[in-house]
């Protein structure tokens, strides 16, 4: 009975969303994905329905509105001040269709891309943003280019981001997983070492000599000078986000599209990988 009930809300909320075209909703918390803005989109989902980013352009965020069996309904835009319409977004020379943009690239993320969604980076959505920033970060890939991927915040000399590495090691290697390592720090040694894993021709196989003992493989002789400035940017963005950590993981689930972020090694590292390895 309470399910029947929240499926006939959503119907009614559904039908009378294009009539909430133009319409200026007040503004209530700090807006993101995590804490829809608009009353009226948080309504939608209080009924059952899910509301999910799809982009921003042009100064507005995009959503999709989907009823409670997954159904696409409506796609929706909201503004910095908390209004909110429904409908097709187009450039303002009209060339370009904005919304099927959108779509095309969310379709992508739910079906195993995990690209940063567009415009996310002048986004309001807090996770989105941090993922458009952390695609154009400092960071060396290890593993197959083609396998889905992490991106993990780290200290060379972090005995957990270490231990991390060698959880994932062997999958890495059977090419069914891509880790993206963001190294940072302001300690010399982190530095140095972190500047010299962004240099190397081979960071795979630099890191691994690392992680096995051989410190001369990321010493200080051979860092790049551009390398530090990378180092100092991914420290900022670790400072200016609070990211917790080392180690800090981020990943688009390939599954689904969903960010999800780990904090420290994780207790069960096969609970990672399914989300990778199916």
């Amino acid at each position: 009975m309470v399910l029947g009930m929240k499926k006939n809300k959503v119907k009614r909320f559904l039908q009378a969303l294009p009539a909430v075209v133009a319409v200026v909703l007040l503004a209530t918390a700090a807006y993101a994905q995590e804490s829809l803005r608009s009353p009226a989109l948080k309504q939608f989902e209080d009924a059952g329905g899910t509301v999910e980013f799809i982009g921003s352009a042009h100064g507005l965020d995009g959503w999709v509105a989907k009823n409670s069996k997954g159904e696409v309904k409506a796609t929706v835009y909201t503004t910095q001040d908390g209004a909110m319409l429904a409908g097709m977004l187009f450039s303002p020379d009209g060339s370009t269709n904005e919304t099927a943009k959108q779509l095309e690239a969310y379709h992508k993320r739910i079906t195993g891309g995990q690209d940063a969604a567009p415009g996310a980076k002048d986004s309001s959505s807090k996770s989105e943003k941090l993922y458009a920033e952390v695609e154009k970060a400092g960071w060396v890939a290890l593993g197959n280019s083609s396998a889905p991927y992490l991106y993990i915040f780290m200290n060379v000399n972090c005995d957990h981001c270490q231990s991390f590495w060698k959880d994932l090691e062997s999958v890495v290697n059977e090419g069914k997983l891509q880790v993206r390592l963001v190294p940072y720090g302001t300690s010399p040694d982190n530095r140095d070492g972190g500047a010299a894993l962004l240099s190397a021709e081979n960071p795979q196989a630099a890191w691994t000599a690392y992680v096995s003992g051989d410190k001369a493989s990321l010493s200080k002789d051979k860092a790049k000078d551009d390398s530090y400035q990378k180092i100092d940017t991914n420290t900022a963005m670790v400072k200016n986000w609070k990211l917790a950590g080392p180690p800090f993981t981020l990943y688009r689930r390939p599954g689904d599209g969903i960010l999800t972020a780990i904090v420290g090694r994780p207790d069960n590292v096969m609970l990672l990988l399914a989300e990778f390895i199916k």
